[in-house]
């Protein structure tokens, strides 16, 4: 047996240690005056001495701290990898049923449009969608735009159509999920929803009303920051609510506030907090360039929102996830994004109406020369080109990052890094605070 490349030891603040290993996901917390002896045993596993030394190296070995001599996990990933793309035993898709949107946010990186999801397009649609579900295990939807609570109707004509159409292949399938500004997402909607099977949305706060209203607000100019919040009042109990916050320069130090509002309105404890960089993603939002945070320095920013919010007594820091091969549907084999028109892509933030990312449509299995094309560069990342990535050891929990910005880049073999790269440490310390906490039921 041998260690690990993926094994990672933090110091805590109470002089233990926590073992986390990013290919098992394995965690464990070893106590300082058991520390020496482990590392012992991880670079000479055969001197097992004594009963504790074989119950740590069962433990080890458990949680792949340990690993047969023989294995090279660097090739056992890529093996992985390249089998779980192909697999697609999962129909993934993202509907946009219009890219229309209600809102005039000053970062949104899509050309807005009036056009919507026509009957044809439906229809073709579950079409599609009849063929890739005889070959799958499960299906996952995600409703998608423009804003998708502008066509309700779409909606529950579809996600009733797909579920009957799983039903017939007998195929799981997921609950569905949306990403919406929240504006109109009161409880009716929220119900309507629900009932064809759309459990979960994520909806978009920027801070306290003043800053939310100043990046968020409808075309007339006017604010929306109090009605999203009435209606997650109202939205709250019926469906699981997770809440984005877009973090940029210019609202980090208010970025907090709107968790306490949040708290003082008895929300924050119902719904999941996210924090996600805003991104300058081509001339759409390019004069916000400027004010995007590097991934080094958003990481750490990230870090001390979280350790506020576990200050408030919410226990909602993000667990590392091992992907195992596949990162993102981009480069997976049945995952696809669906414009109004019907043109088939890969990845959201290419979806316009403009078809020049597109890798296909849902009327027809062919595809024009640039479609091929687009579809190629996306199966032929590999982010085991790249020696950076090959030698990094959080890769199966990054596994080079988005593969569409990495390939946007000028050295294409090269990975767009995981906030893990920057942040582990600190926020595997937090959620270790955050399961103490669960723990004392503090």
């Amino acid at each position: 047996m041998k260690p690990s490349r993926y094994n990672h030891f933090f110091t805590l603040d109470n002089g233990a240690t926590l073992a986390f290993n990013s290919s098992s996901g394995a965690l464990a917390e070893i106590e300082k005056e058991n520390l020496a002896r482990i590392r012992q045993l991880l670079e000479h596993p055969e001197e097992v001495k004594t009963a504790q030394d074989k119950e740590f190296l069962g433990n080890l070995i458990e949680g792949g701290y340990l690993v047969p001599d023989m294995l090279d996990e660097l090739s056992d990933l890529r093996t992985q990898t390249g089998a779980r793309r192909k697999a697609g035993s999962t129909y993934t898709l993202t509907i946009a049923p219009t890219l229309a949107c209600n809102f005039a946010c000053d970062y949104c990186f899509e050309n807005q449009s009036r056009v919507r999801m026509e009957e044809k397009a439906q229809q073709a649609l579950l079409d599609f969608s009849d063929r890739h579900l005889s070959q799958v295990n499960g299906m996952r939807i995600s409703w998608f735009g423009g804003e998708p609570t502008m066509c309700v109707p779409v909606i529950e004509r579809l996600q009733t159509g797909l579920v009957e159409l799983a039903q017939k292949h007998m195929v799981e399938v997921v609950p569905s999920s949306m990403v919406t500004n929240g504006y109109l997402l009161d409880g009716d909607m929220a119900r309507r929803l629900k009932a064809v099977g759309v459990a979960s949305a994520q909806i978009t706060l920027d801070g306290p009303e003043k800053v939310h209203d100043q990046r968020r607000k409808l075309h007339s100019g006017k604010g929306t920051f109090r009605r999203i919040v009435d209606n997650l009042t109202e939205s709250i109990d019926i469906m699981q609510i997770g809440v984005r916050i877009n973090v940029d320069k210019r609202n980090i130090e208010s970025a907090f506030e709107v968790m306490e509002e949040l708290d003082r309105l008895g929300i924050l404890p119902k719904i999941k907090i996210y924090f996600a960089k805003v991104k300058s993603a081509g001339a759409v939002c390019a004069d916000i360039r400027d004010q995007c945070f590097g991934e080094e320095e958003f990481a750490g920013n990230v870090v001390e929102l979280y350790r506020r919010l576990l200050d408030m007594g919410i226990s909602q820091v993000d667990y590392p996830k091992v992907f195992g091969g596949v990162f993102c549907g981009a480069v997976s084999e049945r995952a696809f994004v669906i414009s109004p028109t019907g043109h088939v892509f890969k990845c959201w933030e290419e979806l316009a109406l403009d078809p020049e990312k597109s890798v296909g449509d849902i009327y027809s299995s062919d595809q024009a020369d640039y479609q091929k094309k687009n579809l190629e560069k996306l199966r032929s990342w590999d982010p085991f080109k790249s020696e950076e990535c090959r030698e990094c050891n959080i890769l199966p929990i990054c596994m080079g990052g988005c593969p569409v910005h990495a390939l946007s880049k000028n050295d294409s073999d090269q990975g767009v890094c995981s906030l893990w790269k920057f942040n582990l440490s600190e926020m595997m310390n937090l959620r270790y605070q955050c399961e103490l906490m669960k723990d004392t039921g503090a």
